[in-house]
């Protein structure tokens, strides 16, 4: 699908973000979108997640990127405010670039996590760029307790559980001093199974923040194989909305 660039294409560009709305918010014909419509406080009551649901779809449909720092400016006001910030980045081929956020110092990054064994599914960390990303390693053995059911005689790792690993990572990739994270939204999609021993490699990646949520792209592989991918948000309590 080929972006509109013209300031006359406007009137398309508002078409394109009400049917991004009504489809990912299931937003019924009562409900009217028009240039004043706010994101916050309408009849439509719309949350600062549901805010990243449709930041994300819009990023998608128009293939720009909105780096924190662009929300903050009003571009949330309204539909109105949206629809005009999206017409000067196709215009001006901009990508703003996402925000970061403060690790806490310490010796043993995984001791920032509140998860102890046998619930935390990071055994180590390869790499960290504090406020930015993280790679560490899952390393499945293949006795642990939930094969016994999942499943006895063809364990599976559960998908779920990849999806935890991939969340946990992500509280170490951005972890704010001072606050408690809480799981928000997962968006992970899982496209092979894995059996154990297995040493799954997982990533994540600071994609934006809007007030205590960080949205995070996260990404699973084994071998050559990516077996997961997609995004999770966190929410982070004593953080200025």
């Amino acid at each position: 699908m080929t972006a509109p660039t013209s300031p006359l294409d406007k009137p398309a560009v508002l078409e394109r973000v009400r049917t991004i709305m009504r489809r990912d918010l299931k937003l019924g014909s009562d409900i009217v979108i028009e240039p004043t419509t706010p994101f916050i406080g309408g009849d439509a009551d719309i949350d600062s997640l549901d805010i990243l649901l449709i930041l994300s779809s819009v990023e998608r449909e128009f293939g720009i990127k909105i780096g924190s720092e662009e929300i903050g400016k009003r571009v949330f006001e309204n539909v109105g405010t949206l629809v005009d910030f999206l017409v000067v980045q196709l215009e001006s081929k901009q990508s703003p670039v996402a925000a970061a956020a403060e690790l806490l110092p310490t010796s043993d990054p995984l001791q920032l996590l509140p998860h102890r064994p046998p619930f935390r599914f990071v055994s180590r960390l390869v790499a960290i760029e504090p406020g930015q990303s993280a790679q560490g390693v899952w390393s499945v053995l293949g006795n642990e307790d939930f094969f016994a059911g999942h499943f006895p005689g063809r364990p599976v790792v559960p998908g779920v559980l990849i999806a935890e690993a991939l969340a946990q990572l992500s509280g170490l990739a951005c972890n704010i001093a001072g606050s408690e994270g809480r799981l928000a939204h997962v968006d992970v999609r899982f496209q092979t199974a894995v059996t154990p021993p297995a040493d799954i490699q997982l990533r994540s990646r600071v994609a934006r923040q809007m007030g205590a949520l960080i949205q995070y792209e996260v990404e699973a592989s084994f071998g050559q194989l990516v077996v997961a991918s997609g995004t999770v948000t966190i929410g982070w309590s004593g953080v200025e909305q």
